[in-house]
């Protein structure tokens, strides 16, 4: 760092602190106040090595990471590269000090609290009390890279570990899915990517089980899973229809058998005669897993899809880039030919009076769209992509069908980055979305209990759009708090002033087991292609090796 940029951030942060120490304290010593007694290294005394440096209080006793917070005592000296100062382990950095009281941040996963100090490796002082960590939201990276040269390329492998083994890729837009039954498997489909990856989160291990080359090596623009209405035994095996009996006893290695993958693909817009490949539904192979020797066939045949999509009753909604067409595939018929053992027509116009239905089209043609199932099935975004807005879509639970879709979110055709309600809100790229339950909703007994989270790839930010159509964003796209000035990073942190994203696509939620409460957490996994990786948003934790380890109890002896 040149010795300009370190003044000018140590410029920042004193105003910053000035501001603050203002309106949090008086001053450090006689009640006067004026900016000499909180930065710099003016008039005060150095350190003295004879005497013992006392730290006696600290203000404000909570908060979270980046919290400003005055460390009050003696013999503090007046130069903070002598000060080696660690809260909660972390080591923190001395911004100013003077004498009797010195300026700091609070850094990241202080969890424990404890203010420690040595001044020129003098012996640890600690703090009569502990800073109380509030724990935030945060960004992390679960998995890929990005070298010097991004020459990574594509590679299997574990999570960890040096470049060249552990997993790389993730270079083009993608969205992702979980396995319903299964949710440590999260798969991934990319825009003329490999074919369908599997990111294992117990394994921790990135698998391409299952290859383009079984979709023609075609663009591979959606995943998701349907179950189907059939019961197995444990070698899959179709014993009938499914029973609630069966359901509810049956295994994971029954239940499995049940998922299939939709796969949309995007044969382009030439001569097909309206017959090109659209929708693969994908088995798992005998062995109970998806890969190259599952069995994958034509759902559908069309033009131009950019996705295919699951209703929670089990209906497939596609879609068509050419004309801006919404299609419904009656998936019960697909069930009946398997157990009549019948031939199935996959295309559409052939095919238009038994199992498939064009809805609608949407207000634009030749313009790429995905469609984002509400999970009580009552409405959907489509999500226009290279156009720049949201539709919403509502179901006729009567008719079992979409109805036409209206604007909620941003504006044809016009790009930017603004939040706000409605066609007001400016979105840049909109992609994949995910809905994550509102606790406050469900307390305030809304009707619709649901944010819906959506990359925003071109602005390198996650928004959220509320029922009432407002936009928000929630985490990165901030330029104003990197000294570059851009939107675009790869920095991991709190969710808007140090976390950066770039060129996010993939979006999904789940839960997992919180490391410090045992609770479950909400987490995010983002598929980013600007970093060639996929991020996380959850909730601070420690990293394994940074878990108390608990001293065994001795067992009573009896005597």
């Amino acid at each position: 760092m040149t010795m300009n940029l370190k003044k000018m951030l140590f410029a920042s942060a004193c105003v910053l602190f000035a501001g603050f120490a203002v309106v949090a304290v008086s001053s450090c010593d006689d009640g006067s106040t004026n900016i000499k007694d909180y930065v710099g290294v003016q008039e005060s005394d150095p350190y003295d090595p004879s005497k013992p440096i006392v730290i006696s209080s600290f203000t404000p006793e909570s908060g979270s990471v980046g919290q400003q917070v005055v460390i009050y005592g003696s013999n503090f000296g007046n130069d903070p590269e002598l000060i080696d100062l660690r809260i909660g382990g972390k080591k923190a950095v001395v911004v100013s000090v003077k004498g009797d009281c010195l300026y700091t941040f609070i850094p990241s996963k202080s969890f424990t609290g404890e203010i420690e100090m040595s001044i020129n490796g003098s012996p640890v002082v600690t703090a009569p009390t502990k800073f109380t960590y509030q724990r935030k939201m945060v960004v992390g990276t679960l998995c890929g890279y990005k070298n010097a040269l991004d020459n990574q390329g594509w590679q299997e492998g574990p999570f960890d570990g040096p470049d060249g083994v552990r997993a790389a890729g993730f270079a083009q837009d993608g969205t992702m899915q979980f396995s319903p039954y299964n949710h440590d498997q999260l798969f991934v489909v990319y825009d003329w990517g490999p074919g369908v990856w599997l990111i294992d989160l117990k394994e921790r291990y990135v698998y391409n089980p299952v290859p383009r080359s079984m979709f023609n090596n075609q663009r591979l623009r959606t995943v998701d899973f349907i179950v189907d209405p059939f019961m197995y035994d444990a070698f899959g095996q179709l014993l009938g229809r499914a029973t609630p009996e069966w359901e509810a006893t049956a295994t994971y290695n029954e239940l499995r058998w049940r998922e299939h993958l939709i796969i949309s693909v995007d044969a382009g817009a030439g001569s097909s005669n309206w017959k090109s490949d659209a929708v693969y539904i994908v088995d798992r192979d005998q062995s109970g897993e998806f890969s190259s020797r599952s069995r994958a066939t034509k759902l559908a045949c069309y033009q131009a899809c950019n996705g295919a999509f699951v209703h929670p009753n089990g209906e497939i909604y596609f879609n068509s880039y050419t004309k801006g067409e919404v299609i419904r595939i009656e998936m019960e018929k697909y069930w009946q030919s398997i157990e009549e053992g019948a031939e199935w027509n996959p295309n559409v116009q052939d095919n238009a009076a038994e199992a498939f239905d064009i809805l609608f089209t949407i207000q634009d043609s030749a313009w790429e769209f995905q469609i984002d199932i509400h999970p009580t099935g009552n409405y959907a975004y489509i999500v226009v992509i290279n156009r720049h807005y949201i539709l919403r879509t509502d179901y006729d639970w009567k008719n079992k069908r979409f109805l036409p879709s209206y604007t909620v979110a941003g504006q044809i055709n016009t790009t930017g980055h603004v939040d706000g309600v409605g066609k007001q809100a400016r979105i840049s790229r909109p992609y994949q979305g995910t809905f994550v339950m509102n606790d406050q909703y469900v307390k305030d007994g809304k009707s619709d209990q649901y944010d819906f989270y959506f990359c925003d790839n071109w602005n390198h930010s996650i928004r959220l759009l509320t029922p009432e159509g407002i936009v928000k964003t929630y985490a990165g796209g901030n330029e104003n708090s990197h000294a570059d000035g851009s939107k675009e990073g790869s920095e991991n942190g709190e969710l808007r002033d140090v976390a950066r994203f770039s060129y996010p696509s993939g979006i999904v939620n789940d839960f997992h087991i919180d490391k410090i409460t045992g609770e479950r957490t909400l987490i995010f996994y983002i598929l980013e292609q600007g970093n060639r990786d996929v991020r996380t948003i959850t909730m601070e934790e420690p990293e394994d090796d940074e878990m108390p380890v608990e001293e065994p109890v001795e067992e009573p002896t009896g005597e």
